[in-house]
């Protein structure tokens, strides 16, 4: 039996981003959220989402909504700017997740306000996918 869109849709991202571990722009890219990141290889990517809302409904399917969050985590170098882009590039080069949903906004950035002694930063891009699915059946695409 297929994965259910959704996690199909979270694995298409994760694949997006992985010529992101093997350039070494980030040591490690996982789909977690793991408060603890600071003490692990940085700079890191962790990929999670969010709350799913449906947004309209027929007969036959569901079109939902969820977001997905990509919390960058950091030292000094690269720069938070450099990291945030290559993140932003690697997702909108694939704004229809290989024809499972579709992006339909952009990747919205919320920085996590830290000291400046802080040696660890993060900042989060947070992306909105919708997707259809037929009812009754949550991994065939419709």
């Amino acid at each position: 039996m297929p994965d259910p869109i959704k996690k199909q849709i979270m694995d298409r991202v994760l694949s997006n981003l992985a010529p992101l571990k093997t350039n070494g722009t980030f040591r490690d890219i996982t789909r977690e959220w793991d408060v603890l990141r600071p003490s692990k290889a940085l700079p890191a990517l962790m990929v999670y989402d969010g709350e799913e809302s449906t947004v309209s409904k027929t007969a036959t399917v569901w079109t939902c909504r969820f977001p997905v969050y990509l919390k960058l985590v950091f030292g000094g170098a690269p720069s938070k700017d450099t990291l945030v882009s290559e993140v932003q590039k690697k997702i909108e080069g694939d704004m229809t997740l290989n024809s499972l949903g579709t992006i339909v906004d952009a990747g919205n950035e919320e920085p996590t306000i830290l000291a400046h002694s802080t040696p660890v930063h993060r900042t989060t891009l947070r992306y909105t996918v919708q997707y259809t699915r037929k009812i009754g059946d949550p991994a065939l695409v419709s």
